[in-house]
């Protein structure tokens, strides 16, 4: 459990590396507002990197936070769906691994798995692709 732990963990992380490039500023209101809602993200991800992967609840607990701030962010109406796929991706893992250490003798592997392989997905990648290319348009 733990390596499983400390791999989706990474894996987690290095999809909040991909979306915190995206911390820029900007001119337009909306994608001012966006491009700084990642600052507090790129935060949660040097957070999560530094968690004592020895204690999984309180790797869990940080995951949680993370997704908490990825929710509360309003992704501007052209990059919704995309930000609505990257948001769930998070959601759902967090979500897994809670359930997991709640209940770690019926943690079912494949459902890990599953979860752990949202972030490698075609649609998370190219969800994660048009997040950047609308980042690198709107953001300075």
């Amino acid at each position: 459990m733990r390596t499983h732990l400390s791999r989706t963990t990474a894996l987690a992380a290095a999809g909040v590396l991909t979306l915190s490039l995206a911390a820029c500023g900007g001119s337009d209101e909306a994608a001012q507002a966006f491009c700084d809602s990642f600052t507090s993200v790129e935060d949660l991800s040097a957070d999560l990197q530094s968690v004592d992967l020895s204690d999984p609840d309180a790797a869990a607990a940080s995951l949680e936070e993370l997704t908490t701030e990825i929710e509360s962010i309003e992704a501007p109406e052209e990059i919704a769906d995309s930000y609505a796929v990257v948001s769930s991706a998070f959601r759902s893992f967090s979500d897994t691994i809670s359930g997991a250490l709640d209940d770690p003798a019926n943690a079912d592997p494949s459902v890990l798995t599953e979860a752990t392989n949202s972030f490698t997905s075609e649609e998370f990648s190219n969800a994660t692709d048009e997040l950047d290319e609308y980042s690198t348009a709107n953001c300075s």
